[in-house]
Formats: structure tokens, C-alpha cells, sequence
């Protein structure tokens, strides 16, 4: 299997390379794809990030870089994605079928813009308790009736799985990490590799 994490607007950063290594036992291989080509910019807050992010890259055009990604998977494929990348993860899943056999989308607030949308794969949806913008639990009753969507809420705040944003959440971030490598793990059995 191969596992593709789709990063937050912040990039490829020291954590989202921890990660990619913790599960890298799992999978043949793992990508990362970020909104600035595999570099670090090394933002000093989220608004000079998020600034960054629709500068040098945008929604339409991270959905395509991990639509494209996706397309040339030669194996089967499971996605993750991040905020802006559980965007672009959400909008592959739900492109024509694809070796995508799993996708999992960790507090992807565009999801909501693109709540019409039908993904083709299984895919787990883990909001934050809350959002600035919208309703979380409004979206989540809505993305819950579609086939192969289970949603989750986490008691932490968007952001909770990297260490760089205000809502960084130690605990929350350790039991998610450890959900989710056990949901590779377990797919991964199932393929009987």
C-alpha cells in the first residue's frame, strides 16, 4: 500500500516528516505533498502561512496536485490530509475511481464547500469541536448521510494535530496518531500484505 498525506498550509514541516516516518512501516511507500514543493517555509504565524498558501497554491490547485498524485498511484492507495490538504484529499477521493482504497480528512474546513460531493472511496472525517466559520455539527449531520463517510469530532480545536498551531493538542494529537496507524495497520492486514 502506499500512503499519501496531503499537509496544512503550513507545509513540510519537522512533524508532518515525523509522521511520514511513524507510518512509513506501514505502507511501501509514503508521499508527501504540500503547497510548496517539498520545502519548509517556516512561517512565523498562521496568517503569514495562510497568506502564502492561497499565493502559491489555492484549493483548486492542491486538489489537483493530489488528484495527480493519486492518478499515477501504482498501488493502492491510502490518503490523509491535513486542513487545506483534507480539502484536496476530500475533492480527489471524489473524482472518478481511483486506487484510493481509504482517504482520512483531519479538520478540513473547505470540506464545506464542497459538501454536495460524493467520495468514491471509504473515508473518516475527523472534525474539530468547533470552527470559527460554520456549524460543525450542522456539516457533520449533513457529510453523515452520504455512503462510505463516517465523521468524528475531536474535543480540541482545528489544528489540533500540528505542533505549530494555536490549537495544538498533545494528547488529542498522540490517541489520532494512533487511531489512524491503527486503521493502516488494519487495512493493510486485510490486503494480506
Amino acid at each position: 500500500m502506499e500512503i499519501i498525506l496531503a499537509t496544512e498550509i503550513w507545509g513540510r514541516t519537522a512533524h508532518v516528516d515525523s509522521l511520514a516516518e511513524t507510518l512509513r512501516p506501514l505502507a511501501y511507500r509514503v508521499n508527501v505533498i504540500d503547497p510548496y514543493d517539498g520545502r519548509d517555509p517556516h512561517f512565523s504565524n498562521e496568517n503569514e502561512a495562510y497568506a502564502a498558501y492561497l499565493d502559491q497554491c489555492g484549493h483548486a490547485e492542491y486538489a489537483r496536485r493530489v488528484t495527480a498524485r493519486l492518478n499515477r498511484a501504482e498501488y493502492p492507495v491510502f490518503l490523509v490530509g491535513f486542513s487545506a490538504g483534507a480539502g484536496a484529499v476530500w475533492a480527489a477521493a471524489c473524482q472518478k475511481p481511483s486506487p484510493a482504497i481509504r482517504a482520512c480528512c483531519f479538520y478540513g474546513s473547505a470540506i464545506r464547500d464542497m459538501a454536495d460531493l460524493t467520495p468514491h472511496a471509504p473515508v473518516d472525517l475527523i472534525f474539530p469541536n468547533r470552527e470559527p466559520h460554520f456549524d460543525v455539527t450542522e456539516l457533520i449531520r449533513t457529510l453523515e448521510t452520504k455512503p462510505l463517510v463516517l465523521c468524528h469530532q475531536a474535543e480540541a480545536g482545528h489544528g489540533f494535530m500540528n505542533p505549530l498551531s494555536a490549537h495544538h493538542d498533545k494528547t488529542v494529537c498522540r490517541f489520532w496518531t494512533n487511531w489512524l496507524t491503527e486503521k493502516i495497520a488494519i487495512l493493510d492486514h486485510g490486503l494480506g500484505k
